[in-house]
């Protein structure tokens, strides 16, 4: 059986780009959703194995708070993308949830494609 991923990115370009990569590694896209509240949606309706995150999400739950509801709920691995550079408060943010790591936007495919394999596993 497949391994089930949710791409959580606010742009849907990335987004789709990201979707196509996941694919192409042979894993299941569950969806691609652009905010939050999607993302907790998508995760009560068809739980992905784990879970791609973007942490910058508009409206009122950011990448991190949408992390926690679902980590809360259904312990689900969570990988951030992101591409920004961010200042120890943030980061100290993202630590409270456990995530397995944060990757940037920015990396090469390699890397991305790596992080992504480390995740599934």
């Amino acid at each position: 059986m497949l391994k089930k991923v949710l791409v959580v990115e606010d742009e849907q370009l990335i987004g789709l780009m990201l979707a196509e990569e996941i694919r192409h590694m042979g894993y299941e896209v569950t969806a691609v959703v652009s905010n939050g509240q999607a993302a907790v949606q998508a995760v009560q309706h068809n739980p992905p194995d784990a879970v791609l995150m973007d942490i910058s999400l508009p409206g009122v739950l950011d990448g991190i708070e949408t992390a926690r509801i679902i980590k809360d709920e259904r312990n689900i691995p969570i990988l951030f993308f992101t591409g920004h550079h961010h200042g120890r408060q943030l980061l100290d943010r993202i630590r409270t949830v456990c995530p397995v790591g944060i990757i940037n936007k920015l990396d090469s495919p390699e890397n991305i494609r790596a992080a992504l394999a480390s995740l599934l596993r």
